[in-house]
Order: structure tokens, then C-alpha cells, then sequence
């Protein structure tokens, strides 16, 4: 029996001391809710979610997760917004970010692939294309850079872009290839 109450004391205490030190550490909030930026991101959350066919605010809300390194939410931002709205080329591109700073490659890859291919309608009389998604050239310069990166990533099997160093690579190559090709196009034909 004594041996009994010597475990239920040692566990008791136990308890205690992590309960004092749970109530002690303050709760961590995805901003500071005093600060500005934190201000404004409510502001921008109250608007989106009144207006959510709205293409711009939720271009905004998704870029603001993101800055702030929350891609689930960029994500879920994205996901909550009507088709008509997602069908955006540029907001699916904030989505193929949000996957891939949120580790999922893959997804990532896709969706990039999807935004470029929504870029890249130019046929009115097809169904599936909006003429209003066709993108600038600088657009579409960025999307195909993006889309050349992922590729890479997965063909090298990284499964975390935000700490394998191969990520910074695999941009450096994308840009380079999105210059050639640039400087390919400006040039004079023979």
C-alpha cells in the first residue's frame, strides 16, 4: 500500500507541475492582434467572407496567409470561394503556392499546371475556357517559371521546398530557362 501512495504522489505532483506551467505560457496567435497588420488582416477576413464571389479580396486574403506563413489558411481561403472565383488563373496560382509551402509538392504541381492551362485559354467556343482568364505575358511568364520549378521538385523527390536546398535551385533553373526564352522571343527572325 505504501508503495501505492508513493506513485500516486510522484504522479500527482507531476500533474501539477505541468499544469502550472501549461497556465503559465501564454496561448500562441497567428499575429500580434494589437499590431496593424493584424488589424488589417481582420478587416480583410470580415470583407472576404461578407463578399466571397469577390475575386480581388480573395486574391488579398490568400497573398496576406501566405506573407504571414500560414498557407492552410491561404488554402482554405482559396477553397472557400465560389468556382467562378477559383477558376481565376492567378488565384489558382496563389493556391499551387499555398500546397507548396504547405509541403504538398504534388498538389502543388498540379494546380500550377492547372493555372497555366487557365492562362493559356484563348479558345472562346471552348466550353472550359473564359476569355477573361487569358493572363499577360509577364503572367504567364511567372506561371510557366513556377510550374518548371515544381516539376523539377517533384522529378528530384523533394517532399519540403521550405527546407530542402535543392528549392532554390530548381527556381534558379526555371528563371534561367524563362529568360532564354524571353531573350529567344525579342530576338529578330532570320
Amino acid at each position: 500500500m505504501g508503495m501505492e501512495i508513493r506513485v500516486s504522489l510522484v504522479l500527482l505532483a507531476v500533474l501539477v507541475v505541468t499544469g502550472s506551467a501549461l497556465s503559465a505560457a501564454k496561448p500562441d496567435a497567428l499575429v500580434d492582434p494589437a499590431s496593424t497588420e493584424s488589424q488589417q488582416l481582420s478587416q480583410l477576413e470580415d470583407a472576404a467572407s461578407g463578399a466571397r464571389s469577390d475575386l480581388a479580396l480573395t486574391q488579398r486574403l490568400a497573398a496576406a496567409y501566405l506573407r504571414l506563413g500560414h498557407p492552410g489558411l491561404a488554402i482554405t481561403a482559396v477553397r472557400a470561394a465560389p468556382p467562378e472565383v477559383v477558376r481565376d488563373p492567378l488565384l489558382t496560382h496563389r493556391l499551387a503556392q499555398a500546397y507548396e509551402a504547405s509541403g504538398r509538392v504534388e498538389d502543388a504541381l498540379g494546380t500550377a499546371e492547372l493555372a497555366l492551362a487557365r492562362c493559356r485559354c484563348s479558345a472562346p467556343q471552348d466550353e472550359s475556357c473564359d476569355p477573361a482568364s487569358q493572363c499577360s505575358a509577364s503572367t504567364f511568364a511567372a506561371l510557366t517559371m513556377h510550374q518548371e520549378a515544381l516539376t523539377m521538385l517533384v522529378r528530384w523527390g523533394v517532399s519540403d521546398p521550405r527546407r530542402d536546398t535543392r528549392t532554390a535551385l530548381a527556381y534558379r533553373l526555371a528563371q534561367r530557362t524563362a529568360r532564354i526564352a524571353s531573350l529567344a522571343a525579342l530576338a529578330p527572325a532570320e
